[in-house]
């Protein structure tokens, strides 16, 4: 029995790699990726990849679960906006927060083994010098 994978954000620059990562390498794996292509481009996305276009706010995503029934979800769609957050807030509230909440929320619904959830740079602000570690203390230049 294969096993399925979710990948949020696949066709962006971190989902779409991943996703053709596990495609060459874990053939027994089903990708399915969801993007609103707000950010990615539909290019990027590897012809294997059972692709759902919808953004995670506003379309049904319980519909992809329930079809797929995942093992793994990989969350990698976000609204980029370092610098921009507090003049879209709204908009970068639900496509960043509410939308996270609703895949955290379907993968305890739906008995998800594994999610995986990727951040960004930006928690840790400019940084000293332009060098970053895990380490150092965080301090986002905006909301």
């Amino acid at each position: 029995m294969s096993k399925k994978v979710l990948i949020t954000g696949v066709a962006g620059l971190l989902g779409s790699r991943l996703a053709d990562w596990i495609i060459e390498n874990k053939p027994e794996y089903k990708v399915v990726g969801i993007d609103d292509l707000s950010g990615g481009f539909e290019e990027n996305i590897n012809p294997k990849v059972d692709f759902w276009q919808m953004d995670l706010v506003n379309h049904p995503i319980e519909n992809c679960f329930e079809v797929n029934k995942f093992d793994y979800v990989f969350h990698f769609a976000a609204y980029a906006a370092e610098g921009l957050s507090p003049f879209i807030r709204g908009y970068n509230y639900d496509n960043n927060l509410k939308a996270t909440a609703r895949i955290v929320n379907n993968c305890i619904k739906h008995d998800v083994k594994r999610l995986v959830f990727t951040s960004t740079l930006a928690v840790y602000g400019h940084g000293d010098g332009g060098i970053f570690d895990e380490e150092q203390q965080q301090a986002p230049i905006d909301p």
